[in-house]
């Protein structure tokens, strides 16, 4: 019973943690946020995503296909409470609760020799992890993959003693693949090491392991029969092994060596020597201490202000954690560094590394380690030190656990929301209240694509009715300027030419529409003070 109690305990934290005013902080949804909102508003009520796409197996979108599980597990919460940035986001605060709860049931699988005190800092440290929370509270697809992963996990460990839960296993593989893009590099890969290391027990289990596998495929088919045209353009697009800047200079050093008879130079320059380094350094990113501990990556809405993914404090028992780990490694533990190695492998395929939210797979593992560190330390002072140093010692790290926790809960809810408001697209969700207030007035509305996809904000807010959208909606890419409907127009401004306009409201940012512009109806603010758009009547 005490047991139970110390686990419904910090589950309750993660609750609180993950769901406290849930709505308002994040300060704003983020326009991938809204449009995963809008497209399930959509389905629930036509069956189609604004496309028009019927129960679509990726989600348009801006053009970069979003995988449709998240869109689809929101569809309840937004028929219970209404299309608003809690029913959005509910989903994720959901699992990544659940998460901290499965992880313990997972941990427990793969350390059985531990002690229950190792089991409890884990889910502690997982609960309270800024990462996690910080993903838990933003509609990250990443965040419910994550959950289905874990699970995964957790049904296959159950599945070496029983061995229907094989099947289970395989079955919540599959959704993490729906769920987001990383998993379907990393999934594949965890699976062929899960089978090697644990070989002996599937062999006891092979029909149901078969089973399982077969499902798996047969449910992963439809959304990797889609990965051609658009789709793998929009990955290409994001990938490191693209034509740029570093291929380009790749090519002149060959030739160079070439003018000066350098044989050799075309194997030191070649582009697959190019790419393999930039997948390396990106990789190697992830381990990076400010990254991790400091500043965290870029931009701010993948964690709190003056944090960064992890607490500072973690750093040290996270070292001596992996120590403790390697030194006392098994084979049925050895699953832990196949993963850690793993995580990052689908985010170092991709530009702008560190990223949080495609690493996020890491995670889980930082917590482990942190807890085995202050696992260690603790069995040390036990065995060598007196009761007083004991004593003194672990006051020490409890008060620097506190201090790091109520900084970062300081930072989150006090600081962060001023300082990256700008990063969230705070203000749309004023500005359609305010056009709203004023549009009969006008018989055009033209508004700035400054800060990227106004249009989804409007779709949301409004909110705009489905059907219709669908009918007027134009089929094919997605062309900034040709995301207009009805009266409202998505453009950047040209002061020059659309000053002249008459019966026109105008919505720019400060830098298009002059302070000193006369008929300036209304100024909406960022959380920090700064001017976000600007309304003036024409």
């Amino acid at each position: 019973m005490k047991n139970k109690f110390i686990v419904i305990l910090i589950f309750f934290l993660a609750f609180i943690l993950r769901f406290w005013l849930l709505g308002s902080n994040p300060p704003s949804l983020d326009w991938d946020e809204a449009s995963l909102g809008y497209n399930a508003y959509s389905i629930l009520k036509t069956g189609r995503d604004e496309y028009g796409n019927f129960f679509p197996l990726s989600i348009k979108s801006f053009n970069d296909y979003k995988p449709p599980l998240y869109t689809y597990l929101s569809i309840l919460p937004i028929a219970i409470f209404g299309l608003n940035e809690f029913s959005t986001r509910m989903v994720s605060a959901i699992l990544g609760t659940f998460s901290v709860l499965i992880g313990f049931f997972l941990i427990k699988k793969i350390f059985r020799d531990k002690s229950n005190l190792f089991y409890y800092l884990f889910m502690f440290f997982f609960a309270i992890s800024p990462w996690h929370i910080q993903f838990s509270r933003t509609a990250f697809e990443s965040n419910i993959s994550l959950f289905f992963i874990l699970t995964g996990l957790w049904l296959f460990f159950k599945g070496l003693d029983t061995g229907y839960y094989l099947l289970l296993s395989f079955i919540f593989f599959a959704f993490s693949i729906y769920a987001y893009h990383s998993p379907r590099l990393v999934v594949p890969l965890l699976i062929i090491g899960m089978f090697c290391i644990y070989f002996p027990e599937i062999r006891q289990k092979k029909v149901w392991f078969l089973t399982g596998v077969i499902t798996f495929l047969v449910l992963v088919l439809p959304i990797y029969s889609q990965l051609h045209g658009q789709t793998v353009a929009r990955l290409g697009s994001v990938s490191v092994v693209n034509p740029d800047e570093k291929l380009g200079a790749s090519i002149r050093d060959i030739e160079y060596d070439q003018s000066r008879e350098d044989v050799l130079g075309k194997l030191v320059h070649n582009r697959r020597i190019i790419y393999a380094k930039e997948i390396l350094g990106g990789y190697l990113d992830h381990f990076n201490f400010d990254f991790l501990f400091l500043t965290g990556d870029s931009p701010g809405r993948h964690h709190a202000s003056g944090m960064g993914m992890l607490y500072l404090w973690d750093s040290l028992f996270i070292i001596i954690g992996i120590i403790l780990y390697l030194n006392q490694l098994n084979r049925f533990q050895s699953i832990v560094i196949w993963w850690f190695l793993l995580a990052p492998a689908a985010s170092s395929l991709a530009s702008g590394t560190p990223h949080a939210v495609r690493a996020l797979l890491m995670l889980p593992l930082f917590q482990v380690f942190a807890a085995l560190g202050i696992l260690g330390i603790f069995h040390y002072l036990t065995h060598r030190m007196n009761r007083k140093v004991k004593f003194s010692v672990l006051i020490i790290i409890f008060s620097l656990l506190m201090f790091n926790f109520y900084y970062y809960l300081h930072m989150y809810w006090w600081h962060t929301p001023k300082e990256f408001s700008q990063w969230w697209q705070y203000g749309y969700k004023e500005l359609v209240t305010e056009v709203s207030k004023v549009e009969s007035s006008y018989d055009k509305i033209v508004i700035t694509y400054r800060y990227d996809q106004p249009y989804i904000y409007f779709l949301f807010y409004k909110p705009i009715d489905p059907l219709w959208y669908q009918e007027i909606s134009e089929k094919g890419p997605i062309v900034r300027a040709n995301r207009s409907f009805g009266k409202f127009e998505f453009r950047n401004l040209d002061w020059g030419k659309d000053s002249q306009l008459s019966n026109v409201l105008l919505v720019g940012t400060p830098d298009e529409i002059p302070q000193e512009t006369s008929g300036i109806i209304k100024n909406i603010y960022f959380l920090d003070g700064k001017v976000a758009f600007r309304l003036v009547g024409r």
